[in-house]
């Protein structure tokens, strides 16, 4: 892993009190690619390094040659390098004026100050291929990022702003180096669905057909069932079966169909829906 971002902005003169070179957000990021790739297992990091550094300006440094990953990525197939970053820091404030009740049916109306933090981020990863020097892999979030404050002064405002900036950015960052991590080193997810097993002869045969793994003749079966089948309750059933194997074989678009047809034929079918997805319509 490689980290080559160095921050060094000009001191930020705008109307907000804090530098861009704040490193929260990098780090979290980076820290975060690298642990989420340790816990899954399913890649192990070698070394780190801080080599071949430029001044973060919102773009992509000159791609590293095959040389420089021989040398920073020894002993490794792989380079996953953290190479653009840019920040631009703004801060705005609206008034909101609201009542305050005083009791006895008493009010006042009573200033309050909006605080709202913009934050344009730019971070980019780079996967390479130490044997070969290619790029296997570029990965960009961009993101105009803001969280918000309120106060009776804009004073307090722009507190709450400063003090809550460090945890705003550290999570952004977890939440970049958790995406890539999940695009470079996927984990396998194991979740349970049920199926119908009861109701009429095909529900009956497909599942033990299922208990037995042949799920391609269950698949047979209920598609045969369904031709047969005039209850709509019971159709739905079927269909929420085939609907279940399309999405345990990957074929999500298709379970997502099938899942639509169930719901147009019972309000079981709404909680197929819920388990495969939703489908723009039934067709």
């Amino acid at each position: 892993m490689l980290n080559r971002v160095r921050l060094a902005y000009p001191y930020n003169k705008s109307t907000t009190v804090l530098n861009p070179n704040n490193p929260d957000l990098v780090n979290a990021a980076f820290n975060t690619l690298r642990n989420t790739i340790k816990n899954q297992s399913s890649l192990r990091i070698v070394s780190e390094s801080n080599n071949y550094k430029y001044n973060a300006n919102g773009s992509y440094p000159s791609a590293l040659s095959l040389s420089d990953l021989k040398q920073v990525g020894m002993g490794s197939d792989l380079v996953i390098a953290l190479e653009k970053f840019g920040q631009n820091i703004s801060d705005t404030y609206t008034i909101d004026i609201r009542r305050e009740n005083l009791g006895n049916n008493t009010y006042r109306e009573v200033d309050f100050y909006i605080g709202k933090r913009v934050i344009d981020v730019s971070l980019g990863w780079k996967l390479y291929n130490t044997k070969t020097g290619e790029i296997v892999d570029t990965w960009e979030e961009n993101d105009k990022y803001f969280y918000e404050s309120e106060g009776r002064t804009r004073v307090r405002a722009t507190q709450l702003l400063a003090a809550n900036y460090k945890r705003e950015m550290q999570n952004l960052g977890v939440t970049y180096g958790q995406r890539y991590a999940a695009r470079i080193a996927p984990t396998e997810h194991r979740r349970t669905a049920s199926l119908y097993s009861d109701g009429n002869e095909a529900l009956k045969q497909g599942i033990q057909a299922v208990r037995g793994e042949n799920w391609d003749e269950a698949q047979t079966i209920w598609e045969r069932g369904l031709k047969r089948e005039d209850r709509r309750r019971k159709k739905a059933m079927l269909l929420h079966n085939l609907a279940i194997n399309q999405e345990r074989q990957g074929n999500t678009d298709e379970a997502k169909r099938l899942a639509a047809k169930a719901a147009d034929q019972h309000p079981l079918g709404v909680k197929t829906q819920s388990i495969v997805g939703f489908a723009p319509a039934a067709y």
